[in-house]
């Protein structure tokens, strides 16, 4: 039987970021044993956060990391393993301890919430130590030569990263059923997901990130909002997500939203100078305030802003503040 947890009284593993800024900023890293989402437009980089946190998750604990694999499960196509190679190579250049041998990825296409299913249960598997299944390497995919037995059996799986969810449940709906029945069915496959997820996340002190997608909020008036901040007494509307000056909203809404223990939003702004940053903006959380902060991508992945020494960051807090 499913027990209620308070989350607020539990102090669970984190993994770091890779980032004094980003990890400052989620007290520490990505928590195991809750469920993390990423939501945000295309481009905002929600993909590159995953891909740096397949790689950190490996650090010893001395450095943040859990000194674990990780599994990654995409479902946008071709897994980006280039990208994942790139910030490898910039970032943890000569590391052995560091590799692409420790990331497992789903060989199989991902296109229905079955098939999602279907994987995570044999992760459930995998952690288990009850079945080989077919999950290949990222070194593999990568044409390397550096995975052997040896090396995955050090370690054990500690960060499970599905990217993205909206994919597979966005489609999930087209089909000659009714609309009502199409709801009621979507929404069992989420709650079956997300509690075989939360499951293990609590059994095998897994952090679990998910990626979704936003769609655009249109509010009654037809404008946009241009701030994020939070705040806003009882029964207030939330305030509004903006990326890219347009307000939009998480997709898969309100059911998927109860799925989850925390959302982060991720997104873009111009910047003063033509460039563009980026702000992660916690949207709920179950040990985090509202709050966000800045961040930049480039060869060696994410890095955090700090405004006081970053001309654009400083810029982006005067626009939103």
């Amino acid at each position: 039987m499913l027990q209620p947890i308070d989350l607020t009284k539990q102090i669970p593993l984190k993994t770091t970021l890779g980032c004094g800024v980003l990890d400052g900023f989620l007290r520490g890293g990505l928590p195991c044993g809750i469920i993390t989402e990423l939501t945000g437009e295309a481009a905002a980089g929600k993909t590159q956060l995953v891909l740096q946190s397949l790689l950190t998750v490996q650090l010893p604990r001395s450095e943040g990391g859990l000194d674990g694999k990780a599994v990654y499960i995409y479902t946008e196509g071709k897994p980006p393993v280039e990208r994942l190679q790139s910030i490898l190579t910039n970032r943890f250049n000569g590391r052995p301890d560091i590799n692409l041998a420790n990331v497992l990825i789903e060989e199989r296409p991902i296109t229905t919430p079955e098939d999602l299913l279907r994987s995570v249960r044999q992760l459930e598997a995998l952690l288990e130590r009850e079945a080989v299944v077919p999950i290949a390497t990222a070194a593999a995919a990568a044409g390397s030569r550096v995975a052997d037995a040896a090396t995955l059996s050090r370690r054990v799986v500690r960060l499970l990263v599905i990217d993205s969810v909206a994919r597979v449940f966005r489609d999930a709906g087209e089909s000659d059923e009714p609309q009502v029945q199409q709801l009621h069915r979507r929404a069992a496959q989420l709650f079956g997901l997300t509690a075989l997820l939360k499951r293990l996340a609590q059994e095998h002190q897994l952090a679990v990130l998910l990626t979704n997608q936003v769609m655009d909020d249109f509010d009654s008036d037809g404008g946009t909002s241009v701030g994020i901040k939070g705040g806003g007494g009882a029964g207030s509307r939330p305030a509004p997500l903006v990326s890219s000056g347009r307000r939009v909203l998480p997709a898969l809404g309100l059911a998927w939203a109860n799925c989850v223990n925390c959302r982060l939003f991720v997104a873009r702004h111009e910047a003063g100078n033509g460039g563009v940053v980026r702000s992660l903006q916690v949207v709920f959380a179950p040990h985090l305030p509202h709050s966000y902060c800045c961040f930049k991508v480039d060869q060696q992945g994410i890095q955090g802003l700090l405004d006081e020494a970053a001309e654009q960051g400083s810029a982006l807090r005067r626009h939103l503040d």
